[in-house]
C-alpha cells in the first residue's frame, strides 16, 4: 500500500496552478519540473510495493522451554529498482527475543533475495503464532510510503522444557529394538555370528553347514534384544498438589512425562498416554506417536478435582504385557525435589517412584 503525505498533494496543487497562471517560463518550467518528480516518484512506489514479496522458509516450529531458536523469514525484490531504507518488523508476542532481531533496517538492491535470522527462547510452554511481518520503505526522495503488512504464518509449539532425569528400562518382551547380554530375550531371527562348538551347547543351534565344510563343530549365537512398551500417566488433578507450590509442580510433573516419552522415542519403543486432566486425553501404546503426546504436552492443562483410582489397575486390561507404566504425580514430584535439592546425580525413574511394572496381575 503506498501511502501519500498531504504535504505531496498540497505542493502538487500549487505547483499545477503556478504552471497554468504563471506568465514567467522560468516558473512554469520548475513547476512542471516538480511534477514531474513527483510522478517518478510515484511510480517507483507503486513498482516497489508490487515486487517486494515475504515467504516464511517453515509454516511449523518446535522448540523446548528455555531453548534457543531460530526464526527466519526471506524478504524478495523482484524489481529493477533499489529499496535503499527498508524497515522490518515480525510480530512474535510472548517470546524473549535477541539483539532485537525481528525488526531491523535494511536494503534491498534490484532482484535481491535476503534471508533474515533471528533467535528466540520461551520460558512458557503452549501454541503461540508469528506473524504478520511488517515492511515500510518509499521512493529514493521519500515522498510517497510503502506501507506493507503480510501474514507470513508461522506455528511455534513450546513443548515442555528437558530436566535431568533418568529413565531405567527394565526387559519386557523378547525379540525387540533394545540389545541386551541375556539369552533368555534371545532372538533365533538375528544370527550374530558362529564359534567354534563348546562341550555341553544344545544341537539345535549347531551350524550344520559350516560344520560341514570346515569338518569341525561351530555353534550360532544370535542377538539378545526386547521390547519394552511405555506407558505415562500423568496426574494433573488440582486439588491433588498444594496450593503454594501447584502450579510450579505441575509444570514440573508435565516436565517429567514429556522427559520419559522422549526417551521411548530415542529407544524406538511403543508409547502410550493418558492424564487426569483437559479433555482426559488416553493414548494407547503405539510406535511413532511420541510426536504427537509431546504436542499434547504442551497445551495440556490442570483441572479441578482429585485421584481417587488407581491407574495401573485402571488401565491394566488395555496395556500389552510386560508394559513399563509411568506415574507421575504430586508424591513422585516431591520425590524428584528431594533428590535435585540433595544433589543426587543418579536420579532416575526407578528411584524416584515413577516407574511401575505392570505384569498384567495387579
Amino acid at each position: 500500500m503506498v501511502k501519500v503525505s498531504p504535504l505531496v498533494y498540497v505542493s502538487a496543487g500549487l505547483s499545477l496552478i503556478f504552471f497554468l497562471v504563471s506568465p514567467f517560463k522560468l516558473l512554469q518550467f520548475v513547476c512542471l519540473g516538480i511534477l514531474f518528480v513527483f510522478l517518478l516518484s510515484f511510480l517507483y512506489s507503486l513498482i516497489l510495493s508490487r515486487s517486494i514479496k515475504i515467504e516464511r522458509n517453515t509454516e511449523k516450529l518446535k522448540l523446548a522451554c528455555k531453548e534457543h531458536s531460530e526464526i527466519s523469514f526471506t524478504i524478495k525484490n523482484y524489481s529493477r529498482l533499489t529499496a535503499f531504507v527498508c524497515y522490518f518488523f515480525d510480530e512474535i508476542p510472548y517470546f524473549q527475543i535477541f539483539d532485537n532481531g525481528n525488526k531491523g533496517i535494511t536494503m534491498l538492491r534490484p532482484k535481491e533475495i535476503k534471508k533474515l535470522i533471528y533467535e528466540v527462547t520461551s520460558r512458557d510452554r503452549g501454541l503461540f503464532h508469528a506473524g504478520p511481518v511488517r515492511i515500510r520503505t518509499s521512493d529514493p526522495l521519500g515522498l510517497f510510503l510503502i506501507d506493507m503488512e503480510v501474514s507470513a504464518p508461522l506455528e511455534i509449539t513450546v513443548r515442555p522444557a528437558r530436566i535431568k532425569l533418568i529413565t531405567e528400562v527394565m526387559p519386557g518382551l523378547p525379540q525387540g529394538n533394545l540389545k541386551i547380554k541375556n539369552p533368555c530375550y534371545e532372538d533365533i531371527t538375528m544370527r550374530r555370528s558362529i564359534r567354534e562348538y563348546i562341550n555341553g551347547d544344545e544341537l539345535k543351534r549347531i551350524n550344520w553347514r559350516a560344520s560341514a565344510k570346515f569338518g569341525e563343530l561351530f555353534t550360532n549365537q544370535y542377538e539378545d534384544s526386547y521390547d519394552a512398551p511405555f506407558f505415562v500417566f500423568l496426574n494433573l488433578a488440582e486439588e491433588d498438589y498444594e496450593l503454594h507450590t501447584r502450579t510450579y509442580h505441575i509444570e514440573k510433573a508435565i516436565e517429567i512425562a514429556a522427559c520419559i516419552v522422549e526417551k521411548s522415542r530415542v529407544l524406538r519403543q511403543r508409547c502410550g498416554f493418558a492424564a487426569y486432566g483437559t479433555d482426559f486425553p488416553y493414548l494407547a501404546p503405539h510406535q511413532n506417536q511420541q510426536d504427537a503426546i509431546l504436542d499434547l504436552l504442551s497445551v495440556i492443562k490442570s483441572i479441578p478435582g482429585k485421584v481417587n483410582y488407581n491407574p495401573v489397575k485402571k488401565f491394566r486390561q488395555q496395556l500389552p504385557h510386560g508394559t513399563l507404566f509411568f506415574v507421575i504425580g504430586p508424591h513422585e514430584v516431591d520425590n524428584y525435589y528431594l533428590k535435585v535439592e540433595a544433589n543426587k546425580e543418579d536420579i532416575n525413574t526407578k528411584n524416584v517412584g515413577i516407574m511401575r511394572k505392570y505384569d498384567g496381575n495387579i
